[in-house]
């Protein structure tokens, strides 16, 4: 669509040593969305309600966070129709300090869509 409005961002996550996150995503403003999350290389979850996601995945023989990261694609569609404000938050747990990150923007007309591309480096 040409009223597409794309959000890129990065983010670095302090980990602890061979321990796993834990990834939730919210979508606000009552609007509609999904997401996409991958991990080296490899799709760990998608839909419209990511709670509490494991990453790694629970059977994966490395543990070890540091230096690795996970992409999440989050795409928000407009069907409020009092307001054109999208906000996405995500919520890692499990690291030094559990931390939440929001990111927010605003379409035009219902049935825009904003198109949130966003990375977290485990440090």
């Amino acid at each position: 669509m040409a009223n597409d409005v794309v959000v890129a961002k990065s983010a670095f996550y302090p980990v602890k040593p061979n321990t796993p996150v834990h990834l939730s995503i919210m979508i606000g403003d009552g609007q509609v969305g999904g997401s996409v999350v991958t991990f080296q290389g490899g799709q760990i979850g998608s839909g419209d309600a990511i709670k509490n996601l494991p990453i790694p995945k629970e059977n994966d023989a490395n543990k070890d966070l540091k230096d690795k990261s996970v992409s999440c694609i989050t795409t928000v569609r407009r069907e409020n129709p009092s307001s054109g404000h999208t906000s996405v938050t995500y919520s890692l747990q499990g690291g030094v300090e559990d931390d939440d990150f929001t990111y927010d923007a605003t379409v035009s007309q219902v049935g825009d869509r904003a198109i949130y591309q966003v990375s977290f480096i485990f440090s």
